[in-house]
């Protein structure tokens, strides 16, 4: 199909955008590494949840040996140019059994080894859901879920679940979640590699791909973190999936099926708003595009109607009917200017980390009137805004740590999170040393696969700037999509994970233009590769 105008400014402006985004984060990353570390401010209080509140959520800026990360660089590249051809024989549905198989194994041998237990917000979520399971909701009566109530979207979520795990198994622990998020990830890494397939008919993208997602550790140790992050990211990517099937099918039910799956997302955790913002420019550049064929038109706006329906009334019925069934009414919920004041603000973690006292503080300070206080955050937003204008210095230095201290923290609080929540039991050999004595090696690695990930994501925008087909740049605008927000709202480095996983998807795009790139001025290497692939020339990627 030819490339509209439209559709051909829109990919333009993405592929700019992040070239600059993803330019300024992968050179960032070769200089230095943003780490996060723990420190008591309670002066030996050993609580968890103290801890955590308590803002020891600390970032570290360090400078890298530039020298030792280009070399671990090109001996990355190295690999993935060698290993690939070996894969070449396996089918789609094979490599998604092999990294189903490769998941659910070491997940789950981690899950058992670190043996962590919700703690905070998590435990608030979930001690909720097992409640409602069993007809109990005097957890309506806590400010929290007033304040927060589209964690209610979540509430129900695991509330199904636990009815339906309590007819099989009563036990004491909430272990079983944390094995779900195992099976979440392997089903978000299987719409990933089907993804790619979809997108980018070069064969060796997806294989590459099994191969980045086998080696990517930071998802697995994120397992134990009950939240909504995977179960949410697992509707997305397949509502992201659906779509593309239907712009390369035109049947409708793939297009109904991607606005349910998106609709489930964003009320699980509203977040994935991002996702479905990116799903709906595709959808309407599209359409657009199809002015003067108006069946297909009708059906690309009728997809945005049906989205937009679904995924902004679930979450009002979903709180009405936990009001229903609490016959508790539920306050004003912390508006959303507070989540961007705080975002624009200092904190003790890194600048825009969370500070209650743009949100709670802000809120009770107004009677919890959320007219009040969004009135009140946005006079706060206008007057950052101005120091931002009189002190660029200081502007630039704050979007600037801002940003590395969210994008380039490259565990993500994977160990952290294992380290800092509560614990069922002692951990086993493996979480404990993950957590002590092998913390800077496991990090030390995450960093450097990391900086692969950056390069392979930046090549790839790059190569989309010659690649005249507006959906292969699904990933990057969400990805930017992504950075923008949270250049403005709430930052946190493990709020990073799903762009993670979508960019290790999408750098084996850049991997395999690189390649093909270099192949010609490396006769040497070019035969060796031949020999390795068993054929006369490979194929140009899509």
């Amino acid at each position: 199909m030819t490339e509209s105008k439209t559709e051909k400014f829109v990919r333009m402006l993405i592929c700019i955008i992040a070239v600059f985004l993803m330019g300024v984060l992968t050179v960032a990353a070769i200089f230095s590494t943003t780490g996060m570390d723990i420190i008591d401010y309670g002066k030996g209080a050993d609580d968890v949840v103290q801890r955590i509140r308590e803002g020891n959520e600390t970032v570290w800026y360090y400078h890298d040996n530039i020298f030792a990360n280009l070399i671990w660089l090109v001996i990355e590249f190295a690999i993935c140019f060698a290993v690939m051809p070996y894969l070449k024989k396996l089918s789609l549905k094979w490599e998604i059994l092999l990294v189903s198989i490769w998941v659910i194994s070491l997940g789950s041998i981690w899950v058992f080894s670190s043996q962590v237990s919700p703690t905070y917000d998590s435990e608030m979520v979930v001690s909720a859901s097992a409640a409602a399971a069993q007809n109990n909701f005097s957890f309506m009566e806590s400010p929290y879920f007033s304040y927060y109530s589209y964690q209610l979207g979540y509430v129900l979520f695991n509330e199904i679940i636990f009815r339906i795990h309590n007819l099989l198994v009563q036990e004491d622990t909430f272990l079983f979640l944390e094995f779900l998020n195992v099976l979440f990830l392997a089903g978000i890494y299987a719409g990933i590699l089907t993804l790619n397939k979809l997108l980018f008919k070069d064969s060796r993208i997806h294989h590459l791909t099994t191969l980045l997602l086998l080696f990517s550790i930071q998802p697995l140790l994120a397992c134990v973190f009950i939240y909504a992050i995977y179960p949410g990211m697992l509707f997305a990517v397949w509502g992201m999936v659906f779509e593309v099937l239907y712009f390369q099918t035109q049947k409708i039910r793939f297009i109904s099926l991607s606005a349910v799956c998106i609709a489930f997302a964003y009320v699980i955790k509203p977040n994935y708003l991002i996702f479905l913002i990116a799903m709906l420019i595709i959808a309407g550049t599209k359409g657009i595009s199809l002015l003067k064929e108006p069946r297909k038109l009708a059906v690309c706006f009728a997809y945005i109607l049906l989205s937009c329906c679904l995924s902004f009334s679930l979450p009002n019925y979903i709180i009405k009917s936990y009001e229903a069934r609490s016959s508790i009414q539920l306050g004003d919920a912390i508006p959303m200017t507070s989540f961007i004041a705080m975002g624009l603000n200092a904190a003790e973690s890194a600048p825009g980390w969370y500070n209650e006292n743009y949100t709670i503080i802000n809120f009770e300070n107004h009677q919890c009137n959320a007219k009040e206080a969004s009135q009140a955050s946005v006079e706060n937003i206008k007057e950052q805004l101005r120091n931002f204008s009189e002190n660029k210095h200081y502007r630039d230095e704050f979007f600037y740590k801002k940003f590395m201290s969210q994008w380039n923290e490259t565990s993500y609080q994977s160990i952290w999170n294992n380290k800092v929540r509560g614990q069922y039991q002692e951990k086993s050999a493996l979480s404990a040393w993950v957590c002590n004595d092998g913390e800077q090696s496991v990090k030390y690695y995450m960093d450097t696969y990391t900086q692969l990930i950056f390069t392979g994501v930046l090549l790839g925008c790059i190569f989309c700037f010659r690649k005249k087909n507006l959906i292969q740049v699904f990933s990057p605008l969400i990805i930017i999509g992504g950075m923008l927000y949270h250049l403005m709202a709430e930052s946190k480095s493990q709020y990073s994970m799903p762009y993670y996983i979508l960019m290790t998807g999408f750098a084996a795009v850049g991997i395999c233009w690189l390649y093909d790139m270099l192949k010609p001025k490396f006769p040497t290497f070019q035969f060796k590769w031949r020999i390795l692939n068993g054929t006369k020339k490979s194929n140009p990627s899509q």
